[in-house]
């Protein structure tokens, strides 16, 4: 047979309470609960007191290969972080350019490696330079560049050459452009410049052509041959830039390339006229009869 419980008399629990409430019993019952409250409500493993492990889920995301998106902000900043086509030239912009042209697997801002080590292309060996161009000043100082823009074109069965523009420079200050420049193909020609300088010629031409099939073969141009005559002189090129010295077209192509001349002017501050000579082309493999003769009137 069940008991009922038993209930506390209303004089042990008045009794107890008035106990309770006195300082001594108060305060420390106050401080067991603020202990008790905090045990409870700060666990080592529960939802609000887990440390992320940071490092951990990085090493995870990079083993399961996870695609990373790019926000639009980290595209706006490599977008800024790319040079403009828009950006003004400085005065051996055009030669670096073209030095840089005639040989496109070596260009003049070295290698480059991808994002975070993905994959890295190793760095070429560092250019030679000559030794007798390692005491040349790298600081050109004013410009000393005269161009002239021209437009001078002759066709001989259907294969064309154009001089679209001829720029004129002290040898010493395109020299110098070159060494500044820098990269296996600038300290090339910087040396066969120097050279030229050394055995008396005082100014470096560069002739830039366009070199056009519009014959039904294949056409041919060997520029090696060239000469440049100017006040009675003539000159053989010094350097091709941009494409091969013996220019292969086919129908309906285009090419362009520039011309190096080192020159001696003896007639006074400016070279004067000059006129570009240039063996006739092979049409289909055949030799044609003639000479390109272009007149460039340069200052």
């Amino acid at each position: 047979m069940d008991r009922a419980p038993r209930t506390p008399s209303p004089a042990i629990n008045s009794g107890l309470l008035e106990r309770l409430k006195k300082p001594q019993y108060a305060l420390p019952a106050a401080i067991v609960a603020g202990m008790l409250a905090i045990a409870i409500g700060i666990q080592p493993n529960g939802p609000s007191g887990h440390a992320k492990d940071i490092s951990t889920s990085v090493v995870a995301s990079a083993a399961t290969a996870t695609p990373v998106v790019s926000s639009p902000t980290a595209e706006a900043s490599k977008a800024a972080a790319q040079p403009t086509a828009a950006a003004a030239k400085s005065p051996g912009a055009t030669v670096a350019a073209a030095v840089s042209n005639a040989n496109p697997g070596t260009a003049l801002g070295g290698a480059t490696s991808d994002v975070a080590g993905a994959r890295s292309t190793p760095a070429p060996a560092s250019p030679t330079v000559d030794p007798a161009l390692q005491r040349q000043p790298t600081q050109c100082g004013q410009i000393q560049e005269s161009t002239t823009a021209v437009s001078v074109e002759q066709s001989i069965t259907g294969v064309s050459i154009k001089a679209t523009r001829v720029a004129v420079y002290p040898i010493e200050y395109f020299r110098c452009i070159l060494m500044a420049t820098g990269g296996q193909e600038a300290y090339g020609l910087a040396s066969s410049v120097n050279k030229a300088n050394e055995a008396g010629m005082t100014h470096v031409v560069l002739v830039d052509l366009w070199v056009a099939n519009g014959s039904r073969q294949f056409g041919q141009v060997n520029v090696r041959n060239s000469t440049l005559a100017v006040a009675g002189q003539s000159f053989t090129p010094t350097a091709t830039l941009g494409g091969r010295s013996e220019v292969v077209i086919s129908s309906g192509q285009g090419r362009t390339l520039s011309l190096v001349f080192a020159i001696k002017n003896g007639v006074g501050a400016t070279t004067g006229p000059m006129t570009l000579v240039v063996e006739g082309p092979l049409a289909g493999g055949n030799p044609v009869a003639g000479k390109y003769q272009l007149f460039l009137p340069t200052p």
